[in-house]
C-alpha cells in the first residue's frame, strides 16, 4: 500500500513541469518536446529535482528560446517534419531530368479553360493526340514566369503613359518617412511572451489534487497519441502526394476545351488546332522573316465566331480574332480566319484594301468546310487556266479575283496566270480538301521589253478573232436552220396550192366553190414564193455567217 502511494507521488512530482504546460497544451510547439519527459523520471528519480528548480529561474528570454530547441532536436516527432520537405525535394529531382517523350522547348504559358473566369499559368510541354501537356512550374521557372508578367505589365503600364506617374507616386512615398511606433510595438511583442509564460505556469489550481493531477497525465498521453497519429497520418498524405506527382508530372487538358493558350516566353499564341505541336527550339541565326510588308497602317479584324487564327495572304502570323495588325503597309491583302469546330478546320476569306489614312475595320464569318480554290492577284482582271497552257484557240477559265467552288481535290494542279503588260505566271499547287486552298500572286509587271509587250497584244488579237469566228460558227446555224424551216413552210403552201389547181380542173361548170378554189390558188401561191424568199434570205445569211467564223476561227 505505501509503496503504491510513493510511486504514485514520484509520478505526481515528475508530472509537474508537464501539468504546468498544460495551459498551453493546443500549442504544438510547446507540447512536443515534453513528450519524452516521464519516461526518463522513470528511469532516474533522482534527476527528476533539478527540472523543476531550472524552469523559474530565467533571468531572459534567451535561455527559454534555447531550451526548447535542443529538446526538439532530441525528440523523434521534431524531426520528420524536415524529413517530407527532403524527400519531396529528391522525389522532384529526378523527374525534371527524365527524358522527355519529344524534342521541343518547354515553355512558360498562359491558359483559360472553357468555363473559368481568369487565367492560369504553368509549363508548356507538347500537344499530343489532341491532349495539351503542361506541368506545375518548380521555384526557378516560378521565378521565370514572375519575370514576364512584371515585364508585361510594365510594357502595358508604359504604353499607356501610366509608368511616369508611378514613378512620381513612388517618390513620394519614400520621401515620407514611415511611423516608427508600430515597428516598436511589433519588435517588443515577441520578447515580452516568453516572460509571461512563467506567470502562467505558476498560477495551477490542481497542483493540490492528487486525482486531479493522474487525470490530466493520462489526458496528456492520449493527446500525445493523437498527435502521433495526426503526424503519421500527415507524413503519409505527404509521401502518398509525392508518388502520385512522380507517377503523373502533367496536367492534361483535351485541347478543345482551352479557349486561348499564349507563349509568354515568345510572345505569341499557341495554335489549339493542331494535334501534334511541341515548340521548336531557338536557331541563333535565323532571321526574322517579315509576315506582311512593314508599313504605318493598322487593320482590326474580327470574326464569328470569336477566337479564330489570322492569315495574311495565306501567312499565320500568330495573333487570334478580334486583334488589331499593326504596322502593314497599305495595298491589297487576302485575310483569312480559321478554328477547328468538331474536329474540322472552318475558314473564312475576305479581300480588303488597307488605306494608310483611315480605321480599316473587317469582320470575317467562317464558312461551312468545302473544296474551294481562292485566287487572288495584284493586279486584278488576270486570266487563269487551270490544268491547260494558254493559246489561241483556248479562252481563259476564269478572272481573279475568284472564289472557284466545286472544284475536286488534286494532288497536283497546275495553274497559268497571264496578263498583257506583265509575265506569265505558273504554279504547281495541291488542292486539299475542304480547305480555301487560298492562291496570292503578284505578277511581276514588263518595264523593258516592248517586243514581248506587242507580242501579247498579237496572240490577244488572234485569240479575239477566233473567238469572233467561233462565235460566228455557232451563229450561223440558227439562221441555217430557220431558213430551211421557211422553205419547208413554202413547199407546204405550194402543194395545198396544186392540189386547189387540181380540184378546179376536175369541176364541169363555173360556181362560186370554182371561184373560191380559183382565190385559195393564187393565195397558196403567193404565201409559199413569200416564205421561200425568207427562207433562202435565212439561208444565205447561215452560210455567210458559217464562212466567216470558218475563215477567221481556222
Amino acid at each position: 500500500m505505501w509503496n503504491r502511494i510513493c510511486v504514485l507521488f514520484l509520478a505526481f512530482v515528475t508530472a509537474l513541469p508537464a501539468l504546468a504546460d498544460e495551459d498551453d497544451w493546443d500549442n504544438d510547439a510547446g507540447q512536443t518536446p515534453v513528450q519524452e519527459a516521464p519516461a526518463a523520471v522513470a528511469e532516474s528519480p533522482a534527476q527528476a529535482a533539478p527540472a523543476p528548480a531550472e524552469e523559474p529561474e530565467p533571468e531572459s528570454p534567451a535561455p527559454a528560446v534555447e531550451t526548447a530547441p535542443a529538446a526538439e532536436a532530441a525528440a523523434k516527432p521534431a524531426e520528420k517534419p524536415a524529413d517530407p520537405f527532403a524527400k519531396l525535394d529528391s522525389a522532384k529531382a529526378p523527374a525534371d531530368t527524365t527524358p522527355k517523350p519529344t524534342v521541343g522547348r518547354e515553355v512558360p504559358v498562359r491558359y483559360w479553360i472553357m468555363g473559368d473566369s481568369v487565367e492560369q499559368e504553368a509549363i508548356f510541354i507538347k500537344i499530343e493526340k489532341d491532349t495539351v501537356y503542361l506541368k506545375r512550374p518548380n521555384a526557378d521557372e516560378q521565378k521565370t514566369l514572375e519575370k514576364l508578367q512584371e515585364e508585361t505589365i510594365a510594357a502595358m503600364e508604359e504604353s499607356n503613359g501610366q509608368h511616369q506617374e508611378e514613378e512620381d507616386e513612388e517618390a513620394d512615398s519614400v520621401a515620407t518617412p514611415a511611423p516608427v511606433v508600430p515597428v516598436a510595438v511589433a519588435d517588443t511583442t515577441p520578447a515580452e511572451q516568453p516572460q509571461e509564460q512563467p506567470q502562467e505556469e505558476v498560477d495551477d489550481g490542481a497542483d493540490d489534487d492528487f486525482e486531479t493531477a493522474l487525470q490530466k497525465e493520462d489526458t496528456r498521453m492520449k493527446l500525445e497519441e493523437i498527435a502521433r497519429v495526426e503526424e503519421e497520418i500527415r507524413q503519409q498524405e505527404i509521401q502518398d502526394s509525392i508518388a502520385a506527382d512522380s507517377a503523373n508530372p502533367f496536367i492534361k487538358i483535351y485541347r478543345l476545351d482551352l479557349r486561348r493558350l499564349y507563349n509568354m516566353e515568345d510572345d505569341e499564341m499557341i495554335d489549339l488546332g493542331l494535334s501534334n505541336y511541341v515548340v521548336p527550339e531557338y536557331v541563333d541565326d535565323e532571321e526574322d522573316l517579315e509576315l506582311y510588308p512593314p508599313g504605318s497602317a493598322n487593320l482590326f479584324v474580327t470574326s464569328v465566331p470569336a477566337a479564330c487564327s489570322l492569315f495574311v495572304n495565306g501567312i499565320p502570323i500568330k495573333q487570334v480574332a478580334p486583334d488589331t495588325i499593326k504596322r502593314i503597309a497599305p495595298g491589297k491583302y487576302t485575310i483569312s480566319v480559321m478554328q477547328v469546330l468538331k474536329g474540322v478546320e472552318w475558314w473564312g476569306t475576305a479581300v480588303v484594301r488597307i488605306n494608310s489614312d483611315s480605321l480599316n475595320r473587317i469582320e470575317i464569318p467562317v464558312e461551312r468546310p468545302s473544296t474551294r480554290l481562292t485566287l487572288n492577284t495584284d493586279p486584278e482582271a488576270v486570266e487563269v487556266f487551270i490544268n491547260e497552257v494558254p493559246t489561241v484557240n483556248i479562252m481563259p477559265h476564269y478572272m481573279t479575283d475568284v472564289v472557284v467552288d466545286g472544284i475536286r481535290p488534286q494532288a497536283k494542279t497546275s495553274l497559268y496566270f497571264r496578263k498583257v503588260g506583265y509575265r506569265d505566271t505558273t504554279i504547281v499547287t495541291e488542292i486539299k480538301a475542304f480547305m480555301p486552298n487560298l492562291i496570292n500572286v503578284e505578277m511581276e509587271p514588263i518595264l523593258d521589253d516592248l517586243a514581248l509587250i506587242e507580242e501579247q497584244n498579237a496572240f490577244n488579237d488572234e485569240r479575239s478573232k477566233r473567238r469572233i469566228g467561233r462565235g460566228l460558227l455557232w451563229s450561223s446555224i440558227v439562221p441555217i436552220i430557220a431558213g430551211g424551216v421557211m422553205w419547208y413552210l413554202a413547199e407546204k403552201d405550194w402543194d395545198d396550192a396544186a392540189k386547189k389547181k387540181k380540184a378546179y380542173g376536175m369541176s364541169a361548170f363555173e360556181s362560186p366553190d370554182t371561184k373560191k378554189m380559183v382565190k385559195d390558188n393564187h393565195d397558196l401561191n403567193k404565201k409559199g414564193d413569200t416564205k421561200a424568199g425568207v427562207g433562202i434570205g435565212l439561208g444565205a445569211v447561215g452560210i455567210g455567217l458559217l464562212v466567216a467564223g470558218f475563215v477567221l476561227a481556222f
